[in-house]
């Protein structure tokens, strides 16, 4: 049974009588209001009564109630039977919408969601939940899709005299039942006075496997009360108000799949960088599905040996920087080019540098194949330039490497002198007279210098005696083979010659 309710309940009386009428408070029994009259005064006698002479409605009704009755003909009372009306649920019986533990409120005046209510003599399980009528008109259901942040705009009338409550349930996994926990729940304050004001609800997020898990629908309900309602109150009477099921769609987030490739503007591989140097990078961003992404941000992680030097990106002081404004749009099969300037520090290490980048997050659908993110030790391989990874244990296409080689920093000085076999300077000499002249190579700078080599041959006048080296000095060519000198180190070798 429904009947359509938007009205009050209104109890009519109309009471009529010679002289001045006063209708006393009206007394309540349960299920029923019985109200009397009695005519209080005239300027005349009346001939058959005494009007006044009741002190309270009890009385009234006291004399009604004599065999005979005893009242006079200026009293009369009136009898109303008064019916509670009640609202219930339509989802499927599980959800508590049937029996005892129905979900039911008792309508009242001015307390309402939407713009109708339909009452019931009991609850209307339906797999549409719409068994009772189609006045759910209370809740604008938003499109539902998994991963995604919810909040439900809900019409309300509030006109009685003090603040209500809105509760609202999803459920997520379609066990069957609403959740108590606070995981399926969101509820807001109803404020008194307002007449179809919108109420914010906010609820918890749609879980990321919604969709899979309702097989694509599920039920939802909101209950309104005077009440303080709770995640614990989904089924179960309340004093009044009203509730609505929803049967609801819960969709996939659309799918893409992202990829990014990375690499150094050179021809060599890996390219040979010094100290000092800037090295630009391209970094393409690519999508291979069949859904444009949008809000496209790239992070990349910066090396330690060095800085960034591009406006078009923001230091985060972590070690990391992002394109200050991320790709609008990357079309579904298309292909967008961003560059990335950074300096290799003056202290810099000797060796390969590796630079990485990554999609760390994109909306418009989730990537089937990565997980964007800004951690840059969560990859379990890495393969370079890979745009076709499956991601799981394999590498993830939307992170890519490439490297450098920084040449090392090395300062290398060489020093001579010339000397007697004494050790004393000598700046002058005779004919037969020998000499000895000391050169030392001395490495100044950071990293070690390898293959070093000084060629020093005896011009004419000078006949070669000796040296001191070994046989890394060769008198015939001049050549000197130093070999590796470490950062600091240095190597001297003293060589003899007879001046001619």
């Amino acid at each position: 049974m429904r009947n359509k309710m938007t009205g009050a309940k209104t109890l009519f009386l109309t009471m009529c009588a010679v002289g001045v009428l006063t209708a006393t408070t009206p007394t309540w029994a349960a299920g029923s209001v019985t109200n009397c009259a009695q005519v209080s005064t005239t300027n005349e006698k009346d001939i058959d009564s005494t009007p006044g002479n009741q002190p309270n409605d009890q009385a009234i009704i006291d004399a009604l109630a004599q065999t005979p009755p005893g009242n006079e003909d200026d009293e009369a009372c009136a009898k109303l039977d008064i019916t509670s009306v009640y609202d219930f649920g339509d989802a499927p019986i599980s959800y508590g919408t049937n029996g005892t533990t129905a979900a039911r409120h008792e309508i009242i005046s001015g307390l309402m969601l939407g713009t109708s209510i339909d009452d019931e003599l009991d609850g209307q399980a339906s797999d549409n939940a719409d068994g009772d009528g189609t006045d759910e008109d209370g809740v604008n259901m938003p499109s539902l899709v998994d991963g995604s942040a919810l909040e439900l705009n809900v019409t309300v009338t509030n006109t009685t005299t003090k603040d209500s409550f809105i509760g609202c349930w999803i459920d997520y996994n379609k066990d069957g039942k609403f959740a108590t926990d606070g995981s399926e729940y969101g509820g807001a304050s109803v404020p008194k006075g307002m007449s179809g004001g919108l109420v914010k609800v906010t609820m918890p997020s749609v879980p990321a496997t919604a969709s899979v898990d309702t097989k694509g629908s599920t039920y939802a309900r909101c209950r309104l009360s005077s009440d303080l309602i709770d995640a614990s109150k989904a089924n179960g009477s309340l004093t009044d108000g009203e509730v609505e099921d929803y049967n609801v769609t819960i969709t996939a987030n659309p799918i893409f799949d992202l990829a990014l490739r990375k690499r150094v503007d050179t021809t060599a591989t890996p390219a040979k960088i010094k100290a000092g140097d800037t090295v630009k990078y391209t970094i393409e961003v690519i999508n291979q599905g069949n859904v444009d992404a949008t809000d496209v941000v790239v992070t990349d992680y910066i090396p330690s040996d060095m800085t960034v030097a591009d406006t078009n990106w923001t230091d985060n002081k972590d070690g990391t920087a992002t394109l200050t404004t991320p790709l609008a749009t990357v079309a579904k099969g298309t292909t967008q080019t961003i560059t990335i300037t950074l300096q290799v520090k003056a202290t810099a290490v000797a060796g390969k540098v590796t630079n990485t980048a990554e999609i760390s997050s994109a909306k418009g659908g989730t990537d089937v194949d990565s997980t964007p993110d800004a951690n840059v030790g969560n990859e379990p391989k890495v393969v370079d330039d890979e745009v076709n990874g499956k991601g799981g244990t394999e590498d993830e296409d939307d992170h890519d490497i490439a490297e450098i080689t920084i040449d090392p920093a090395v300062d290398v000085k060489l020093a001579k002198s010339i000397e007697d076999n004494t050790g004393a300077p000598v700046t002058t000499s005779r004919h037969g007279d020998e000499v000895v002249y000391v050169l030392t190579v001395t490495n100044e700078g950071k990293d070690m210098a390898t293959g070093v080599a000084v060629n020093d041959l005896l011009p004419t006048g000078l006949v070669y005696v000796s040296d001191n080296s070994g046989s890394a000095y060769n008198p015939q060519t001049g050549a000197w083979t130093v070999g590796d000198l470490a950062a600091g180190a240095n190597k001297t070798i003293k060589i003899t010659a007879k001046v001619n």
